[in-house]
């Protein structure tokens, strides 16, 4: 471009350089053609027209060649010459002209007008130097530039990167510093959200974990009272009137309605524990018929509450894993019901339904108790979102001032096998 553009310039002033000097030298020789020019006086005239500039004017000869009459300055070599390459990349063919000149003797002087442009091209050098020194000051001050931004960039990528190592070996306290640039910020900010909810997620399996450690605990004991206080002492009273039957005047028929109600009196125990540990009938009976004996003890025990139950018949062809969850899900709601609720009514509704094209099994747990905040879940309510999400699921608590608590749960809906 530097190049093209010193072609154009150089070739424009020397084209207006030598078309001013033509002009010049018609004015000053415009006489008569009868006229005679005496020798001082072109003299003069020429030595005006040679200080304009890019012109190179020569006397010649009879012979043919040429004569030099300028002046040691004129004559002088530049010291700025400019590299031959680049003259030649500038160079085009100049023009050119001769002009006749009649002296007072009879004679003619030939005057050969040619155009210079060494010192144009030096000028168009001394500008393409600037603007070449020009660009590379400005490359260099744009390749810091970058160089800062990229290693500035590299520090806050390297910074990111240990965080996520961080993450990933499970250090979860140093937080990542906020960076200048939005958009590492933004990131940086995203990692340290993913931090916290991580550090939340095993806190809250941890506590989950220690809950459910003194959840079995507390069973292992309550199973051992019961052993002992139940069936220790009805062994024992059963054991003493099977010694006392064996007296001579002993009244059987008395011992022996004794010991048929000591006798269900434990089954009613057993039956009691066994439904604490594991409902028999879900595999024997299904799960709708669990979930009525489970909604009939609740409603022996607490008259006050009336609880209303919808199930869909499909529910009994649930795989075993599913249904045992959904019966957790259901124990557990009903549960918080009684112990926290204060409601007079509760609805639990087990459903089959195909949502976005997928075969789901549906829970809802609703009552009219005094509800309360939704924050700061309970273990309860976090046992049965790790029980819902182990399998893929979704599971939405809420619960509202004076509206009650409504438990809503999907899970897949896995059939069972038939073993036949």
């Amino acid at each position: 471009m530097a190049i093209w553009q010193a072609r154009q310039s150089v070739q424009t002033e020397i084209n207006s350089s030598f078309n001013l000097a033509l002009e010049i030298l018609d004015l000053s020789f415009s006489y008569p053609a009868n006229r005679m020019v005496s020798e001082q006086h072109w003299m003069r005239q020429l030595s005006t027209i040679q200080k304009t500039r890019h012109i190179h004017i020569t006397l010649v000869n009879e012979d043919g060649t040429e004569s030099e009459w300028l002046s040691d300055e004129k004559m002088a070599v530049q010291e700025d010459t400019p590299p031959f390459w680049f003259k030649k990349a500038v160079t085009t063919d100049y023009p050119s002209a001769t002009y006749d000149i009649r002296l007072l003797d009879g004679s003619t002087k030939a005057l050969l007008i040619r155009a210079d442009p060494i010192d144009e091209i030096a000028e168009a050098w001394s500008e393409s130097l600037a603007f070449f020194w020009s660009i590379v000051l400005m490359m260099m001050v744009i390749f810091i530039a970058i160089n800062i931004v990229f290693h500035s960039m590299l520090r806050t990528v390297h910074a990111i990167l240990d965080g996520l190592r961080r993450v990933e070996s499970g250090e979860y306290g140093k937080k990542l510093p906020r960076f200048k640039i939005s958009e590492f910020d933004a990131i940086a900010a995203e990692v340290n959200n993913l931090s916290q909810a991580l550090e939340t997620s095993r806190q809250n399996n941890q506590a989950l974990a220690r809950h459910t450690m003194h959840i079995q605990e507390n069973e292992r004991q309550t199973m051992s009272r019961e052993l002992h206080d139940e069936m220790g002492q009805s062994l024992t009273a059963v054991k003493a009137m099977a010694v006392a039957i064996k007296q001579p005047k002993a009244k059987i028929n008395q011992i022996s309605d004794s010991i048929i109600g000591i006798c269900n009196h434990l089954s009613v125990v057993v039956r009691s524990m066994m439904r604490t540990l594991h409902p028999l009938s879900l595999a024997d009976l299904g799960l709708a018929a669990t979930l009525t004996d489970l909604v009939s003890e609740w409603q022996r025990r607490h008259p006050v509450l009336k609880i209303e139950l919808n199930y869909d018949e499909a529910v009994d062809w649930l795989d075993e894993e599913v249904a045992i969850h959904v019966y957790r899900i259901v124990q557990e709601s009903l549960t918080n019901v009684v112990r926290h609720s204060q409601a007079t009514q509760a609805m639990v509704i087990v459903q089959r339904h195909f949502i976005k094209d997928q075969n789901q099994v549906a829970i809802r747990v609703e009552d009219n108790g005094i509800g309360g905040s939704a924050e700061g879940e309970g273990f309860g309510v976090l046992g049965m979102r790790e029980r819902v999400e182990s399998m893929g699921g979704q599971f939405i608590f809420e619960s509202t001032d004076e509206l009650g608590v409504r438990v809503r749960a999907w899970m897949p809906f896995i059939e069972r096998v038939d073993e036949q």
